[in-house]
């Protein structure tokens, strides 16, 4: 019987050619960090539902969902439709649109902590501009994020990120505009009280955790006077239709937003308190930007809100969630491999390798606690699911509304050959 890897490779000849010309173009020879993977990555054709294609032809159940943009699935017909028309009147005019009018008014709609609002072309640059607002807006200088929270690759926004380290090629001078803190409200607290140069605190939507530590730094951060900014750009209008924030019960300062915001193409926004946000409509803030607002991604965008506004979309992706939270967990224990899969939405985390108590909605330190498994060990589990049809992460799986319960159960067996698979081959 062929090794996992013998397979992958049988069955990715035309994706292996497109890897080895990349290197000649690409650092790593990809386009993106997240597509790094060994021994070459698979390179996609087409997508339809929650499937996708490959150039050799091999279907996949997705997982992935375009990093979790399409929670509608992909090539959804009414953005495909919608698309298609505004394309044909043009993709760029130089002047601002009806629909980006639209685009807006599905935005405050949905998040009724947003008053106005700035569209960008990705959530990297919305949190570039969030922490360009609260700087105009407080007259202070430093913001506090958390350790490993993952904001975007922008200079600041990036520093005390995993893997951060000198040669990101951050100036010392930007890195002491951060104060990166311990997921610990004690510390957020003695830091608020002896540095009275904090503009806002920034917390990342889709980190799972207990409700009640975000209501708690929403109450610090007002008792303080600093502004609180919750980056949505994952966890927006799939947490719930007005993002993590209204599984909270919070109302923050600012929000950024992207992905799903913009129907699978190219979009992002910071909205939030029309005080701040008019930092740059009183021309204290320049900003430019050639795809702000583009025809083609606010009516995707647009199309894509009104959609989720009118349509279970996200209970069905958290009910396909649970249902294959609790398939794969039951893998777990009938195969004795110690992990779990977790989460509280309808993004799924994994922790292999690791014996540990879990409720399977948070689970302590994640799959970052010691005795998890080797890079080696994720990197065969996802060939090894390619092998049998599924298209995941070594550490996540992103579901959609149209995941059926067929596919899910389909996915759980793929799962388990896949783990009896590396069994076979000495992984775990």
């Amino acid at each position: 019987m062929p090794s996992i890897t013998e397979q992958y490779l049988k069955l990715h000849p035309k994706s292996a050619q497109l890897a080895s010309a990349s290197l000649d173009l690409f650092p790593d020879g990809v386009t993106h960090d997240n597509r790094r993977f060994s021994p070459f990555p698979m390179y996609v054709e087409r997508g339809q539902g929650a499937h996708k294609w490959d150039v050799d032809g091999n279907e996949y159940i997705d997982y992935r969902m375009g990093h979790g943009a399409m929670i509608l699935g992909h090539s959804h017909p009414e953005i495909v439709k919608g698309v298609s028309e505004a394309i044909s009147r043009g993709t760029h005019l130089s002047s601002s649109s009806e629909m980006e009018v639209k685009w807006g008014r599905m935005v405050k709609e949905l998040v009724p902590s947003v008053e106005k609002l700035r569209f960008h072309s990705s959530g990297t640059e919305a949190v570039m501009m969030a922490f360009r607002m609260v700087r105009v807006f407080t007259g202070k200088t430093k913001i506090i994020k958390f350790q490993d929270a993952f904001h975007g690759w922008a200079d600041g926004p990036y520093v005390g990120t995993d893997l951060d380290h000198s040669a990101q090629g951050i100036p010392e001078e930007t890195r002491k505009t951060m104060i990166i803190l311990p997921y610990d409200l004690e510390a957020v607290e003695r830091t608020l009280n002896s540095d009275n140069d904090v503009a806002a605190v920034i917390f990342q939507g889709n980190k799972v955790m207990e409700s009640s530590f975000v209501k708690k730094l929403r109450s610090l951060t007002e008792q303080r006077g600093v502004l609180l900014v919750i980056d949505e750009v994952v966890s927006g209008f799939r947490w719930s239709r007005s993002g993590a924030q209204g599984v909270w019960g919070i109302k923050p300062d600012l929000s950024t937003m992207a992905k799903i915001l913009a129907g699978g193409l190219p979009g992002g926004c910071v909205g939030g308190r029309a005080d701040v946000i008019d930092t740059i409509g009183a021309g204290k803030i320049a900003h430019p930007g050639t795809f702000n607002a583009n025809p083609l991604s606010a009516t995707a965008g647009a199309t894509a809100l009104s959609i989720l506004a009118n349509e279970p979309i996200g209970e069905r992706a958290l009910d396909n969630a649970n249902r294959l939270k609790a398939g794969l967990n039951d893998v777990l224990t009938k195969l004795e491999v110690p992990g779990c899969v977790y989460g509280t939405s309808s993004i799924l985390q994994t922790r292999f390798g690791a014996d540990h108590e879990c409720d399977h909605a948070y689970c302590p330190d994640g799959d970052k606690a010691k005795g998890g498994w080797s890079k080696d060990a994720k990197d065969a589990l996802v060939q090894a699911l390619a092998n049998r049809g599924v298209y995941a992460w070594d550490n996540q799986f992103i579901l959609s509304a149209v995941h059926t319960d067929e596919l899910i159960d389909q996915t759980v067996d793929a799962f388990e050959g896949s783990l009896k698979d590396m069994r076979a081959d000495g992984f775990i």
